[in-house]
């Protein structure tokens, strides 16, 4: 085997690297926030526009669908699992920018999963606000979701240039 087919075949097995680390960051930064701000409530203000804050989130994305139960915390769980595991298999033969982009998609989908699964809920914590106004708490899960949509949009438009 040649070095081109080895560094090659390294890089489609990446597409399972990536989710793990995603996954691993942002379950390493939950137990962290969970530890130093959820067992005894507290706030961690550092900077004018940006605080830790515990938020327990049972919907998805910015607190959409937050009333929906149980039945909503099994549907959400199943959802995250599947695309979190199947994810990498369909996107095994991407380039590698949309991979990456998969990757992270796939990491942050498991971590939310897998907080769904031990807590009942989503830890989030990351508030950012200007004048009152606050936008949605979210997480590094949800942060890698976003910057892995990003990355797939970015690399779609640039399969057309």
């Amino acid at each position: 085997m040649n070095f081109y087919k080895l560094i090659k075949s390294n890089l489609k097995l990446s597409i399972f690297y990536i989710p793990f680390f995603v996954l691993l960051i942002d379950q390493i930064f939950k137990y962290l926030i969970y530890v130093n701000l959820f067992i005894e409530f507290r706030i961690i203000k550092i900077f004018p526009f940006l605080n830790l804050v515990p938020v327990w989130n049972s919907g998805i994305s910015f607190g959409m669908f937050d009333q929906s139960g149980e039945f909503g915390r099994l549907i959400f769980t199943l959802i995250g699992l599947g695309f979190g595991m199947s994810i990498p298999i369909f996107a095994s033969n991407w380039n590698n920018l949309e991979r990456i982009g998969a990757g992270f998609i796939s990491g942050g989908a498991l971590g939310n999963a897998l907080d769904r699964i031990i807590h009942g809920k989503v830890i989030d914590f990351i508030d950012f606000h200007s004048y009152g106004i606050h936008f949605p708490t979210f997480n590094f899960a949800d942060t890698f979701i976003s910057l892995g949509v990003v990355t797939l949009l970015f690399a779609s438009f640039k399969k057309k240039d």
